[in-house]
């Protein structure tokens, strides 16, 4: 076959293009370090980095959601750990006021401090890291505890758990509601503190969180005594006594003794005492006598203290003896009690626990109370209370104990997650490097090849184009 002049420089020309393409390709890939800088230099090639890059794209979300996922528990976790500390220091002030030889006043302070740490209590659940909160659920943007009119403190998130993705279809929960550890409901039934006497009746109680049943004194009948001259002191308005109670006056040994209570010395009949002398039975009930009409001589009787009993402090119930079941019913709470009052024994108020369904804010509020009216307790009767809210406290200092366990738990599964999906990004990345990136020695000597061969190619073509009819005539 005879070529043409034009053939021939275009054979030439095609030569040097491809041999010029083919060294500007491998000094692309030798200053980017890539052996694919384009789809069209190998599009099988091309289509498998994409998916590999696709998945290394995706593992870093993940472990970016792993590691702020593991911030937002580690930031919850310090923060319940402040409120183990601080119900730590509730129950130490709480066995501090329990000690019979305190002052009302000294109580009164441990009552104010307690009253601050509930205060601090509530700041430290409605803590926010960043633009979140950390114990309100899926409604991270608003507080989730509010303190009302009435100084109740009320939750108003909700009990959503919060995830982050570390993998398909795989979630870790990053929060625990607050609701779960500081209102958890774990109702027991209710418990009366037994000051009074009263005792749950047949049928079932229901209410929630703290009740104050009001037993009240409104007669005492000292008729038994009238021929001794003994009498009410103050028409018996200072009486607590509820129920009957034997009356027992020894003049010989100058004594009278209320029931199986101490025996009190008979004062002189100049002293204040005389006309206002407190006698006290076994159960702590008192009767205040006017000894200033007394004969002087021995007597016995029956004294009758009657009573009645209230749970809203308006309405009450007379205690009848032949009827010893009543219902009360608090319109504010909705609770409702069926109590016994078959036993009761004495005036005073009666604390009603619904065990398991009160908030942490409402035991550090009872606790305050109590200590803040220490003066109307027997020392034997505020015991009893503050130790039923002690045993509350304990079980929501569990419950914050559980939770930190919870997060602890999830801290370390994110921080596992985040730590495995390096690895496998680090694999991918190799993956991607084997299909992706120049083997550099190896692109150097194709580069240093491409050149020697375009300048053979160039010597070579020169030499085809001077070849020509136009040189030979």
């Amino acid at each position: 076959m005879r070529l043409s002049t034009n053939q021939t420089y275009r054979l030439v020309l095609d030569g040097l293009r491809t041999n010029l393409n083919d060294m500007v390709r491998y000094s692309e890939q030798a200053s980017s370090g890539r052996r694919l800088n384009r789809p069209s230099d190998d599009p099988a090639a091309a289509a498998l980095a994409l998916g590999f890059e696709r998945r290394i794209a995706d593992i870093e979300r993940s472990v970016e959601a792993a590691q702020a996922g593991r911030d937002t528990v580690d930031g919850a976790a310090a923060v319940l750990e402040e409120v183990s500390g601080l119900m730590a220091q509730v129950r130490s002030l709480v066995i501090q006021g329990m000690n019979g030889t305190l002052d009302d006043q000294s109580r009164k302070a441990i009552a104010v401090e307690v009253g601050l740490l509930r205060e601090q209590l509530v700041t430290l659940g409605n803590t926010r890291q960043g633009n979140r909160y950390l114990f309100a659920g899926s409604e991270a943007d608003t507080p989730p505890f509010e303190i009302d009119a009435n100084g109740d403190v009320r939750f108003v998130g909700n009990g959503v758990e919060q995830e982050v993705r570390i993998g398909p279809g795989v979630g870790v929960p990053i929060n625990v509601p607050g609701s779960e550890l500081f209102m958890a409901d774990e109702g027991t039934g209710p418990t009366l503190s037994g000051l009074t006497g009263l005792a749950f009746g047949t049928l079932a109680s229901e209410g929630a969180g703290d009740e104050h049943v009001t037993v009240r004194h409104d007669a005492t009948d000292l008729s038994a005594l009238a021929a001794s001259g003994i009498v009410s002191a103050n028409g018996g308005d200072d009486d607590t006594l509820i129920g009957t109670s034997a009356l027992t006056v020894d003049a010989t040994n100058g004594t009278i003794r209320l029931g199986n209570g101490d025996a009190v010395n008979i004062p002189d009949p100049s002293s204040a005492e005389y006309a206002d002398l407190v006698v006290k039975d076994e159960n702590g009930a008192e009767v205040h006598l006017d000894l200033t009409a007394w004969t002087g001589a021995d007597a016995t009787g029956a004294v009758v203290g009657d009573g009645s009993v209230s749970i809203d402090g308006s309405t009450f119930v007379a205690i009848d003896p032949l009827a010893p079941e009543v219902r009360l019913e608090n319109p504010a709470s909705g609770a409702v009690l069926n109590l016994d009052v078959s036993g009761v024994q004495r005036a005073g108020e009666e604390l009603v626990q619904f065990s398991g369904d009160v908030s942490v804010f409402d035991v550090l509020a009872g606790i305050a109370s109590d200590l803040g009216d220490s003066g109307a307790f027997e020392n034997a009767d505020l015991t009893k209370r503050l130790g039923m809210r002690l045993e509350e406290l304990d079980r929501h200092h569990d419950n914050i104990l559980a939770g930190l366990g919870v997060l602890g738990s999830r801290s370390a599964r994110l921080d596992d997650a985040a730590n495995r999906l390096q690895t496998i990004e680090i694999q991918v990345q190799g993956q991607l490097s084997e299909v992706r990136d120049a083997d550099l020695p190896e692109t150097v000597l194709n580069l240093q090849r491409s050149e020697q061969i375009l300048q053979l190619s160039q010597s070579v073509g020169s030499r085809l184009i001077q070849t020509s009819l136009l040189n030979f005539l």
